[in-house]
């Protein structure tokens, strides 16, 4: 036998109706606040990168590179200084290895 299913006599209509627009009402002012979270999120997000945040971190950002590009002009102007005395210690030394890597860019050019 199947269970019988009991209704309720009566369906208070009235109280179902509020009930649904107190829920209606918390959903509008979940998006409402929803909506206002969004706009003072993207707000900050403008005011970061339009503030001096951003561009205190370029400058520094450019100083690094700055720095950087001296420490590797110096290396480079090292490097020069030790190729030009160990060139002018060992002449022919250093004409043959010259000649070598030549001879080995032109095979190397020839096949490709």
């Amino acid at each position: 036998m199947s269970p019988k299913r009991s209704d309720p006599p009566s369906i208070d209509l009235d109280y179902l109706r509020s009930e649904f627009e107190k829920f209606r009402a918390g959903l509008g002012d979940g998006a409402t606040k929803l909506g206002d979270n969004a706009h003072a999120a993207l707000e900050q997000i403008t005011d970061y990168l339009n503030g001096g945040s951003l561009s205190s971190r370029m400058a520094s950002v450019e100083e690094e590179l700055e720095v950087l590009a001296a420490r590797l002009k110096g290396t480079g102007k090292d490097a020069m200084t030790k190729l030009e005395t160990e060139v002018s210690a060992r002449p022919l030394a250093s004409l043959a290895v010259a000649f070598g890597a030549g001879v080995l860019a032109a095979s190397l050019l020839r096949r490709g």
